[in-house]
């Protein structure tokens, strides 16, 4: 299947927000930042044993990177592909280092603890899969410009995207996808507000995805 013969089944991820969607092995999914400057948290659980998940720091030992390239493949907690790097439409700037924003990290920037973020809105996009959990994994930070310097020391720059600018990914086992609008808007990493993700199922005629808001 050809990403031009592909229709899309799509949602769009409201700033500081999160959505689910089921997504069966061998199906891409393209994920877009549409006004730009916008940080996406992604998660993938295996449906057939949703504590199997990806993992960033396995994906980090497995491709030798801070974060894999094109061609490469995101891997589990039990070292096995779960997703594959189809193509990049962005700068190339990802991340796979940095936690999911939480109460307690917007409560230290100023934002306080009532703030809307991602830890929370993954939690809660889980629910619309049928999942129950309270443990969030570390999560692949697409866009995000958070530049390792050569002191050791991590930076946390806007991110590079412009309107449209997006990745694909293609499934290798039926999966949870969990895809959350990073909702930093204290410092400038999103640009000082969270802006719509937009989530494509990219998919034959007669295929069977659904997506869950």
């Amino acid at each position: 299947m050809t990403l031009e013969a592909a229709e899309a089944n799509a949602i769009e991820i409201p700033g500081y927000s999160g959505r689910g969607v089921s997504v069966k092995a061998g199906t891409r999914v393209r994920i877009t930042d549409i006004e730009g400057a916008q940080i996406a948290d992604l998660f993938a659980l295996v449906q057939s044993d949703p504590a199997e998940h990806l993992c960033a720091a396995r994906t980090r030992l497995t491709c030798g990177r801070l974060f894999p390239v094109v061609g490469q493949q995101f891997v589990t907690d039990k070292y096995r592909p779960i997703l594959t790097f189809i193509s990049d439409q962005s700068p190339g700037v990802h991340d796979s280092l940095y936690a999911t924003c939480d109460p307690g990290l917007h409560e230290a920037l100023g934002g306080g603890a009532s703030h809307a973020n991602c830890h929370d809105n993954y939690l809660t996009a889980t629910k619309t899969v049928g999942l129950e959990t309270a443990w969030v994994p570390a999560p692949i930070n697409l866009f995000q410009s958070t530049p390792v310097h050569p002191d050791g020391s991590l930076g946390a720059e806007k991110a590079p995207t412009k309107p449209g600018d997006n990745v694909v990914l293609q499934a290798e086992m039926d999966l949870y996808l969990i895809v959350t609008a990073c909702s930093v808007d204290e410092i400038d990493i999103n640009g000082g507000i969270s802006t719509p993700i937009r989530l494509e199922i990219l998919e034959d005629k007669g295929q069977d995805q659904t997506c869950h808001s």
